[in-house]
């Protein structure tokens, strides 16, 4: 059998294709649009162009979707539509004008489906995972019972960018704006006290974008999926330079990021120092493998041990 998963993102909006046997499944073909839907609020309401843009490209992902024979496809959305004043406004016009119904995860079931997938590729038994998306961050400890904390901050690589930042790459006092921001928030949850985890596992196009570049920059294998502290540390010396080489770096690595990666690194930055790690390990899996976990275990009644979505 086979299952499409269509995650609506702040910046992203991604296609999976997965075929399954009803006990594991396989990857099969993925598709990744830049939509950028935080670019269409205003006054946290998501404009007709931004609605319309999300009808665009999911009536793209039908289209393509037509030449598989699927079982079901599933469309979640996440900050993107979770944090606007019309999101029942925009889920009932896109099922008017696509067919598909969108399941708006709160921040906490994201968080959550981001450690349930990551489960299917690696156990983690100690550490602490982050999603760091366009329009939000996801944060969850882990712990060999479970996960611990679960927390969703209203801050992504995109809408701080958004925010803050005037140009492409922030300047020095955008750069500390955008750093104190990331701390208040951080503080809000009480999460500028968090114990040291020397692992951490990072989910979702940031982590892999930087993974991507320190495998550019620093000649390392496409295989290796774990980065040291160290590593991570000379990729943002560079980046920081702001120059030349930077700017080759990241056109030839990620043109597409290049107005969400620098705010993005500034989170991940703050994540590092707090837990004092040594490594960040970047899934191949995350939200739309947790998601698809879920769906299954509902549809064979079984559902996840403290599935707390």
């Amino acid at each position: 059998m086979k299952y499409a998963v269509i995650d609506i993102g702040s910046n992203t909006v991604r296609l999976a294709v997965y075929t399954t046997d009803g006990k594991t499944f396989h990857p099969l073909f993925s598709q990744k649009y830049t939509a950028s839907l935080a670019g269409y609020v205003q006054n946290d309401i998501l404009t007709q162009e931004g609605i319309q843009k999300a009808c665009s490209v999911l009536l793209g992902c039908r289209t393509l979707l037509e030449q598989f024979q699927l079982e079901q496809t599933f469309v979640f959305a996440t900050a993107s539509l979770r944090n606007i004043q019309n999101t029942r406004e925009a889920v009932d016009q896109i099922f008017l004008m696509t067919g598909y119904s969108v399941d708006v995860l709160s921040g906490q079931a994201e968080a959550y489906l981001d450690y349930y997938g990551v489960r299917y590729d690696a156990p983690m038994e100690k550490g602490l995972l982050f999603d760091i998306g366009g329009g939000s961050t996801e944060i969850v400890t882990v712990a060999h019972d479970g996960p611990g904390i679960i927390e969703s901050l209203p801050i992504g690589s995109l809408t701080l960018s958004k925010a803050y930042v005037e140009k492409v790459f922030p300047r020095q006092k955008e750069r500390e704006v955008v750093q104190e921001r990331i701390r208040k928030e951080l503080k809000k949850r009480k999460l500028n006290h968090l114990p040291a985890f020397p692992n951490l596992c990072g989910v979702g196009g940031t982590a892999r974008t930087v993974l991507r570049l320190a495998q550019a920059q620093q000649e390392l294998p496409e295989t290796q999926r774990i980065l040291t502290t160290s590593q991570f540390r000379t990729l943002e010396k560079t980046l920081w330079k702001k120059d030349a080489a930077a700017r080759e770096l990241l056109l030839q690595n990620c043109p597409d990021r290049l107005h969400t990666i620098y705010t993005g690194m500034l989170i991940l930055d703050a994540l590092v120092q707090l837990t004092k790690c040594e490594s960040i390990y970047i899934s191949k899996y995350g939200i739309r493998e947790g998601y698809l976990r879920r769906e299954l275990s509902k549809k064979k009644n079984e559902q996840p041990r403290a599935d707390k979505a």
